[in-house]
Formats: C-alpha cells, structure tokens, sequence
C-alpha cells in the first residue's frame, strides 16, 4: 500500500524555497546596483580629473607666445623693455623668448614646432618653402643698405671681389650673405663654383676668421662691428647697391591661422618700438647697451645700419623676394621653384 505525502507540504516548502530565492535574488540585484553606481562615480571622477588635467595643460600650453629674435631688430628691443609681456599678460597670454645667431636656424625651429614667430633676412624663408617649412609671411620692414658685407683682413693683398677666385670664404649658407656673396661674385666676374665656400654660424666664421683659416667673411650686422672691435679688417664691398636685404616677419602657419590676434599684438608692439627706436636712435643705443650690455660702438653701428619700421608686406617686397628665388632656382640652389605668394599670410594687419 502506497503512502503519498501530503501535497500541502509540498507545496509550502516549495514556496519557502521561491520565497529565498527571490530574496536572495533581489539582494544580489541591490547590491550590483550600488556597486556599478560606485563604479561609475569613480570612473567619472577619474574621467573629469584626466579631463581638467589635459585641458589645464593644453591651456598652458597654447597660452605662450614663443618668439625667436637675433641680436639685431626691433624684436631684441622690445624683448629688453618687457613691454609685450605686459600687453599680453591682460590677454591671458606670457612670452617666451629665444635668440638664435641667424635667420635659419629660426625657420628651422618653426619647422619643428619650437617657436611661433620669427624673423629673417631675404634669404632663409626662401629655403625654408623649398624646403616644406610650414611658415607665412606677416610683415616686413624697408630694405637695409650697408647692413651686410664681405671683409678681408686689413693685411691682406685682396682688394677687389675678382680677388676673391680660389680664396676660401666664410658665409652661412642660406642666409642674406650667402646671396651677397653669389651677387658680389657675379660682379667681380666669378661664380660660385670659383671660390671655395666655408658654410660656419657667425660666430664659429669669426674664430675662423682670426685664426686665418679663412680667406674672407660675408656676414651681417652686429657680427661687422664685433669684429672690427677686435681686429681692423678691410670691406671688399657692402651690399649696397648690391642686394636689397631687409627683415620678414614670419609665424607658424598654423599660429597664425589658431591665434591672429596674438600675431597682431606682437606686431603692433613691435611697430610701436620700432618708431621709438627711429626716433631716438642715440637714446636706443644707450638703452639696448644697459639692457643687454652690448657695447656702445656696436650699438650704434647696428642702429646706422639698418632702418627700424614695420610695414604689412608689400608687394614690391613679394616681388624681390620670387627674383631672389628665381636665381637661386637658376643656380640650382632650389630643387624646384616657388611662389612667395603662396606664404603670404591673409590677415589684413593695420600697422
């Protein structure tokens, strides 16, 4: 005989059991629920710290100006006063200044993203388009006679550029005196290919120089007047009459495209040195000598040897500049040409 259990008590500890389980399921649920809310508060504090980091670094980051200037120009003048730095510190902006011995050593830096403005003789920005240099052209000033020159030593029996054939010569290529030089010798009747040319900065050419290893130097202002400082020496020619050298002003692309109204700023305040220094050319002398202690006869003869203005570029500036790059691409200095045109930055800039 079979003996059956009441269905009763099934059925009650079967619900005892769903009753647990559901319990217990809804436990589990809850606390998922304050895990994954923990979690996600965690994760979003995290977020917004990297977040508010980066964008504080980013801040810093494109809230410096960074300028290249050479021992020469308006830019050395207004670095010593401090006066941009105020102007632009109430725009949120500080400057950050490095001084470089030539032009290319600057549109390289402007390459390769270590600087936003700059400035060069004729010479240096025409390389660097050839070159893929990311970089405009945002102003210019008047052209510069007399501020380059080829000397020799004052011994030396050297006095006329057809002299110059088979003597080895110091120029920093790329620059305003190395056209000089291509000028000169075309005038003395000569070629490049004619004289051996010694490729050294300002400064290692000046050693070169007094050591006689080389024969003569095509060099710029204040380099001229250091050097007559230390030794007389005799100019074979200036480039006056020769070469029509003047300063460009010049920005990263792609500074100029985020930032045009920094590009401005700087401008006018260069602008606005630029006229003071004009207008006062002794009391510059005085003041760039304190400031920098360089010496008065160099000071002096690098504020008689160039003019201090700042003009939007001009046209007649943008055709000197395609004939400059026409006869380094005859010469085969320029793997293909170039326009000037194409670097012209678009910005209307009220000087």
């Amino acid at each position: 005989m079979s003996h059956k259990k009441p269905r009763f008590q099934l059925s009650f500890f079967s619900q005892n059991i769903r009753r647990r389980l559901a319990w217990g399921y809804s436990l589990l649920l809850i606390l998922f629920f304050c895990l994954s809310l923990t979690v996600a508060s965690c994760n979003s504090e995290l977020i917004n710290s990297f977040t508010a980091k980066k964008q504080n670094s980013s801040s810093n980051l494109t809230k410096i100006v960074r300028i290249g200037h050479q021992p020469f120009g308006a830019l050395l003048y207004l670095k010593a006063k401090g006066s941009l730095e105020t102007r632009l510190a109430k725009m949120g902006w500080s400057v950050e200044w490095t001084e470089f011995v030539a032009g290319p050593p600057i549109l390289k830096a402007i390459g390769q993203g270590k600087i936003d403005l700059g400035y060069a003789g004729v010479a240096p920005p025409i390389f660097a388009q050839s070159e893929g240099v990311p970089f405009v052209y945002i102003a210019n000033d008047s052209a510069l006679p007399g501020s380059i020159g080829i000397i020799v030593p004052e011994n030396s029996p050297m006095r006329t550029l057809a002299d110059l054939k088979g003597k080895k010569i110091a120029a920093t290529r790329k620059t305003s005196a190395h056209y000089l030089l291509i000028r000169a010798l075309t005038q003395g009747g000569l070629q490049l290919k004619d004289v051996e040319l010694v490729d050294l900065l300002p400064p290692k050419a000046q050693e070169a120089f007094l050591r006689g290893e080389v024969d003569a130097w095509a060099v710029w202002q204040p380099f001229l007047a250091k050097l007559q400082e230390i030794v007389p020496a005799h100019f074979l020619t200036e480039s006056e009459g020769l070469i029509n050298d003047r300063n460009f002003y010049l920005a990263s692309r792609s500074f100029a495209s985020d930032f045009p109204d920094i590009v401005k700023t700087v401008m006018g305040e260069t602008r606005q040195m630029a006229n003071w220094i004009t207008k006062n050319p002794e009391r510059a002398v005085e003041f760039i000598s304190a400031r920098t202690g360089m010496k008065k006869t160099t000071a002096r003869s690098l504020t008689k040897s160039r003019t201090y203005d700042l003009l939007p570029i001009q046209d007649r500036a943008v055709e000197e500049q395609q004939r400059i790059a026409e006869i380094f691409f005859r010469l085969g200095l320029l793997p293909d040409r170039i326009w000037i045109e194409d670097r012209i930055w678009k910005q209307k800039l009220d000087l």
